[in-house]
């Protein structure tokens, strides 16, 4: 007995007679029946139960493996788009370091001029300070030596006016 005759069981399909079925079919079909019963249908029924059994788990290992790629789509969409995001922050905080770093940048070089000319201007006004005291020692020094030559002017009349001695 075959799948097809398993299938006939179902709806045996006889051709019908005057009272019913066709008695000879019938009957012909029971006793193909009895024979396959008492001969091979534990084994074609126990066949037939493993090839439904690994249809069904064919289909459920279908479905398990496109669910599981599925997900995994799904966790790839999601990663693409959390590196997206973290790409876009870290682009986002490489600006703001920029522009600390300019600004940082910007603060040091004012500090660094403005000490600069700080000290040009101290330089200079102790440059000044120095010229003056130098000029001021200089009319000093003046002052002495119009003196001095004013002294021995006084006094050189008076050298050539004493007695040698000699």
């Amino acid at each position: 007995m075959d799948r097809q005759d398993l299938e006939r069981l179902r709806t045996p399909g006889f051709r019908l007679a005057r009272r019913g079925y066709d008695r000879r079919e019938v009957d012909r079909f029971l006793t193909r029946l009895v024979d396959w019963l008492e001969t091979d249908a534990a084994r074609e029924i126990g066949h037939l139960a493993v090839t439904r059994k690994l249809e069904l788990v064919g289909k459920s290992t279908t479905h398990i493996l496109l669910a599981a790629e599925q997900e995994a789509e799904e966790m790839l969409r999601q990663a693409e788009a959390d590196i997206a995001e973290l790409h876009a922050e870290a682009q986002e905080a490489a600006r703001e370091v920029r522009r600390a770093a300019d600004e940082y940048a910007e603060h040091v070089r004012e500090g660094a001029e403005r000490e600069a000319r700080e000290a040009r201007e101290e330089a200079a006004a102790d440059a000044s300070q120095t010229i003056e005291e130098g000029l001021r020692r200089r009319a000093q020094i003046d002052a002495e030596i119009k003196e001095l030559a004013a002294r021995r002017a006084r006094v050189q009349p008076d050298v050539g006016a004493a007695p040698r001695s000699g």
